[in-house]
């Protein structure tokens, strides 16, 4: 399955730095591919049972969750890596800092950093611009 096609549309935004409407563009999404459908593939693609694959991802999940919630990054080759990232309003003394942390805790999400070799299979899949 190494065949890919990235199509690229456009989409109206706001640009705050100079308060204009240009068209920008982003890739396009299709469709949510369940996860029922990707373990199907799976289970197809390495000749194991879909209770199997289902019972791994599940222990990968939980082995992510585990690591990543727990301030971890974990590497999944041929992948990428997986971290969080947190954005704390700044404060000027370490008091400051912890007697307000929760008020100023602005937000925590969870970061995907692609691996050398999905940028390079990414670099080589065909782009084509979709108008309108």
């Amino acid at each position: 399955m190494e065949k890919g096609q990235i199509n690229i549309g456009y989409k109206k935004r706001r640009i705050a730095y100079n308060d204009t409407e240009m068209l920008v563009g982003q890739s396009n999404r299709y469709s949510t591919i369940s996860y029922e459908s990707v373990v199907s593939y799976a289970s197809q693609a390495a000749g194991v049972p879909e209770s199997s694959i289902i019972l791994s991802m599940e222990a990968l999940f939980d082995a992510m969750n585990y690591f990543v919630l727990n301030g971890h990054s974990v590497k999944i080759p041929n992948l990428g890596t997986f971290y969080l990232s947190v954005r704390v309003k700044s404060a000027a003394t370490k008091e400051e800092f912890i007697a307000n942390f929760e008020q100023n805790l602005r937000h925590v999400s969870i970061c995907f950093l692609p691996s050398p070799e999905l940028k390079a299979k990414i670099a080589k899949t065909t782009i084509n611009t979709v108008v309108g």
